[in-house]
Order: structure tokens, then sequence, then C-alpha cells
């Protein structure tokens, strides 16, 4: 028999196709992968923001209305109506962020506020005393937070469940 040593070529090519193929791959998909982080980190990062407003505009509009049951006048109640709506307007824009059952909750907060206000603001624009029980059922459902709180629990954990949180 005779012994044909292989010629460097034929023993190093298919390791140099192997190494170049392999490097090829590489850059294409870290490139692909890279774009998927970076847009994945910015939808999270849009998620996060969207999350922390609604919670600081829930809180902010509470104290406002806990406010104006005591020292509201018909002009500031306009000025909190408006920003009722503008609760609303801000979670309804971001409903491609939110969960059925987020927009849900949300609906049912915005419910609450509103039904407070109104029965605040009936008290405050009439100054007719027949209509201080819904006044003071209405302060109790603030004093008591049940309604909200329970809303509030609700909405901060399809958060942490949808941010993939648990408990810092």
């Amino acid at each position: 028999m005779c012994n044909i040593e292989p010629t460097f070529i034929e023993k190093y090519l298919p390791i140099i196709i192997t190494i170049i193929g392999n490097i090829i791959f590489y850059l294409w998909t870290s490139k692909s992968i890279e774009k998927s982080k970076i847009a994945y980190g910015g939808l999270f990062k849009e998620k996060v923001d969207i999350y922390r407003d609604l919670l600081k505009k829930t809180y902010t509009i509470k104290k406002e209305l806990y406010r104006f049951q005591y020292l509201g006048s018909v002009e500031e109640g306009k000025e909190l109506m408006l920003k009722i709506n503008e609760y609303i307007e801000f979670y309804t824009i971001n409903q491609p962020f939110l969960s059925d059952d987020m927009i849900s909750d949300l609906d049912k907060i915005r419910a609450e506020f509103q039904e407070v206000f109104e029965k605040f603001y009936k008290h405050i624009s009439v100054k007719n005393s027949d209509n201080l029980n819904e006044f003071f059922e209405a302060s109790n459902k603030l004093k008591i937070n049940k309604p909200f709180e329970d809303i509030e629990k609700k909405i901060i954990a399809e958060m942490r469940k949808d941010l993939k949180v648990k408990k810092f």
C-alpha cells in the first residue's frame, strides 16, 4: 500500500472553513440579538415608566380628593375633574402596554374616583345639607381606602407579574 501524506490544505481546509463559518454566523446573530436586546430594553423601560406614572397619578388624585373634601371650591373641582380626565387619557393612550385585566382595574379605580368626586362636588357646589349622607359615604371611602387599596394592590401585582419582578 501506498502511504500518501495529506497536504497542508487538505488537512486544515475543513478547520479553516468551519472557523470562518462560525465567525460569520456569530457576527450575523450577534447583531440580530443586540437589536432585539435594545428593542426589548426600550419596551421594558417604557412599561416601567408607564406603571410608575400610573401609580403616581393614582396616589395624587386620591390625595387631592382627600384635600378637596375639606378645602375644595367649585374652581378647584373643575381642576380636579381635569386631572381625572388626564388620568383616563393617560391609561387609554398607553393601552398597548397594559393587559386587559390592568385596563379593567384602571376603569374600576377611575369609576371610584369619579363617584367620590361627584359626591364631594355636589356637596360643595350646592351648599345644601340634604346630600350629607352621600358626602359622608364618599368621605368614608377615602378614609378606609378599601376600594382603592384593593384595586391598587391588583395593579401592583399585575405590574410585578408583567415585569417578572417578585419583591426588591
